[in-house]
């Protein structure tokens, strides 16, 4: 059977993006973020600069596809998780998940953090990761009864949650990775569940319908 031509285009672009984003890693962990120019990425990955310029503005932009990617892979595997888990579960905690991705690439994450560009580079970090919680939870929604509902709006909850994720990730790097993944993921948690537990209200009826978490009630 004849592929469809805008099947084949998608892979081709999902292919040339995947490249140029490897391109741009292999580069980093070489000489640094900010040493690294489009011309090499391009030289690297086997793309001409004009492709390039079809799908990013510059290395920034590729760096945080790359992010983006990851944050929604992540995503994808933690919606998988029942909530029972999520508040029951200390020797498995969920967010070990996170952690141990960190630590399999700290080298990447300790050059970005030293890297000039740093703060503006978190910074779209911060909102990647907001963005992705937002739909972490919400996903959660369709598939997992939620038993309990926001009592502050969602989007402070995630904006709160990652700032508090990557000033976690900062001090670890910072600090040599002397906590190991699991060590990490229980201090981040015992501080963030903790006070989480006082931005939500337990539901006694969880057989009607669940209201979409961006419009559930606040205090």
């Amino acid at each position: 059977m004849v592929q469809p031509i805008k099947a084949k285009t998608d892979r081709r672009i999902q292919r040339t993006r995947q490249s140029l984003r490897n391109a741009l890693l292999e580069l980093i962990k070489e000489k640094g973020y900010d040493a690294v120019s489009t011309e090499e990425i391009t030289e690297r990955a086997n793309v001409g600069r004009a492709t390039f310029y079809l799908h990013y503005k510059d290395k920034e932009d590729l760096l945080l596809d790359e992010f983006r990617e990851m944050a929604n892979e992540k995503v994808q595997v933690l919606s998988e998780i029942p909530f029972s888990a999520w508040l029951q579960s200390r020797d498995d905690p969920p967010l070990l998940i996170v952690f141990e991705h960190i630590y399999d690439n700290s080298e990447l994450y300790y050059i970005l953090v030293k890297s000039e560009r740093s703060g503006r580079i978190i910074e779209r970090i911060r909102k990647i990761s907001t963005e992705a919680i937002i739909q972490f939870v919400e996903a959660k929604a369709e598939t997992d009864p939620i038993p309990f509902h926001f009592k502050v709006p969602i989007e402070f909850f995630a904006a709160f949650f990652s700032g508090a994720l990557l000033s976690t990730v900062d001090w670890w790097l910072e600090e040599g990775l002397h906590h190991t993944p699991r060590e990490i993921t229980h201090l981040f948690q015992d501080l963030f569940i903790q006070g989480a537990t006082n931005a939500v209200d337990p539901l006694t009826d969880l057989g009607g319908t669940q209201k979409r978490l961006s419009e559930q009630p606040f205090q």
